[in-house]
């Protein structure tokens, strides 16, 4: 009997395992035909070794930001291009839209699984990609060569991020938090406030887009797990934004033999380099940050601060006379906090949100 509680429990841990990593990325590139109509391209990266979901997936259903929601075909497996760590699936398919616009591109899908180290919960989250193109005028989304999906414990993890771009226009590429949608058929995009960069988990090294290599570098990896990560490539012809496209990625972090490297100080992958801030004493680097939103706001306003080294993070929401209204510190040494703040019985005007940490402040206006 004993043996029988041995083979049931190796199922379960290998069917979990198998799920945690068969959705590991996704985007979506827009192609220009003629008029108004282009061909929609869907990347899906999917674990090799994972069995039915991903063999169940000949279709996919795109909205396409005019009220349609399509299905498209699987048109190929390429089974080669990243032997042993995803296998690349492509859905393709032609559009017309009825007139000119600005349309956000989208795919929703539910196969994420659990075990990931920087998104806590992940099993009951979407996977959300996105592309929104100008339709107004002839323009085709940049195509990057596929993304990587394993990485050793310190040693560098790259990412190339040379583009083909059809109309010479160029191009940015910027870290961002993950994409959800919003409740509904077709929803829309919001930042996941649950998920946390790859080096906020360790709380050193770097994590950015390098622009003079053009790669998305992680410098390096501390502790073994998946990570997700996600990224916004900006299209810009004469400096006018004409299209935006979301990529998500994982990355498998493992013990490997190889060279490794010295961990840098961590830094922010969301403001990168040098955090704008105040500083309250003399410091060799700047190492807070604040964001507050929704500004102006009728009731709550949702506070977040960032700190270059874990420390002790103090938050404050002060009126315009210097009193301080309320006050959150946390528990214990940070690199990020999340709190919300109840303004409702205050008088409409200007507030001060204050984060702070040892070393540095960092301020925002909001406003009632």
């Amino acid at each position: 009997m004993e043996s029988v509680y041995r083979i049931l429990l190796l199922v379960l841990l290998s069917a979990t395992f198998a799920e945690a990593t068969h959705l590991k990325g996704g985007e979506i590139m827009v192609t220009y035909i003629s008029g108004q109509t282009y061909k929609i391209g869907v990347r899906m990266y999917l674990d090799p070794n994972s069995g039915g979901p991903a063999e169940s997936m000949s279709n996919i259903q795109v909205c396409m930001g005019d009220g349609n929601v399509i299905d498209v075909p699987r048109v190929a497996i390429d089974p080669e291009v990243l032997p042993g760590s995803a296998t690349v699936h492509k859905y393709e398919t032609n559009y017309t839209f009825r007139s000119a616009g600005i349309y956000q591109i989208s795919v929703a899908n539910e196969h994420r699984g659990p075990n990931i180290t920087n998104l806590p919960d992940a099993l009951g989250t979407t996977q959300f990609i996105w592309t929104v193109i100008d339709t107004q005028q002839q323009n085709s989304t940049p195509v990057l060569p596929y993304l990587n999906f394993e990485a050793g414990v310190r040693q560098v993890f790259s990412i190339d991020l040379k583009p083909t771009i059809a109309d010479n226009d160029s191009m940015i590429v910027k870290v961002v938090r993950l994409s959800r949608p919003s409740p509904g058929t077709c929803g829309v995009r919001m930042l996941d406030h649950s998920y946390k960069f790859p080096n906020e988990i360790s709380a050193t090294g770097t994590f950015k887009v390098d622009a003079t290599q053009k790669k998305l570098v992680w410098t390096a990896p501390e502790v073994a797990g998946n990570y997700l990560f996600a990224m916004v490539v900006t299209e810009l012809r004469d400096g006018i934004k004409i299209s935006e496209s979301y990529r998500e990625g994982m990355v498998t972090v493992i013990d490997r033999p190889g060279e490794t490297v010295e961990v840098p100080p961590y830094e922010s992958s969301e403001y990168g380099g040098v955090i704008t801030s105040t500083p309250v004493v003399s410091s060799p680097e700047v190492s807070m940050a604040i964001q507050a939103y929704p500004v102006p706001t009728e009731n709550f306003v949702t506070v977040k601060a960032y700190s270059k080294q874990r420390d002790i993070i103090r938050l404050q929401l002060i009126d315009m006379n210097g009193r301080v209204l309320t006050e959150i510190a946390s528990k214990a040494p940070e690199i990020a906090v999340q709190e919300v703040f109840d303004m409702r019985s205050l008088a409409r005007g200007v507030y001060l949100i204050r984060a702070s940490n040892a070393k540095d402040s960092a301020t925002q206006k909001v406003l009632r």
